[in-house]
């Protein structure tokens, strides 16, 4: 996941876009635990490059990788989920 993740040039993007650029090209699977593996992977990349890191022009994200990851982690999951819930037909409205 790692070396296909760096295929990816997040550098200039932000973590929104950058994300709708990786997920455009798959389907997330259905189960949880591969959907945090994807977004792990995901988030390492993008986290250290993206607009919103320390060195994008933003600079709204830690100087710590560490940390720097798990903010995008953390931002790119809430926006999957937020996503989903939106629009899966499945999820009652009363929720």
């Amino acid at each position: 996941l790692e070396t296909y993740c760096s295929l990816f040039h997040f550098d200039r993007q932000s973590l929104l876009d950058g994300l709708r650029m990786f997920l455009a090209c798959f389907r997330l699977p259905g189960e949880a635990q591969q959907i945090d593996r994807i977004l792990q992977a995901f988030a390492d990349s993008c986290g250290n490059s993206c607009e919103e890191s320390s060195q994008g022009a933003l600079k709204l994200f830690s100087d710590d990788p560490k940390r720097a990851s798990d903010v995008a982690f953390l931002l790119s999951f809430s926006i999957i989920m937020l996503n989903t819930d939106q629009h899966n037909d499945n999820i009652r409205e009363d929720r």
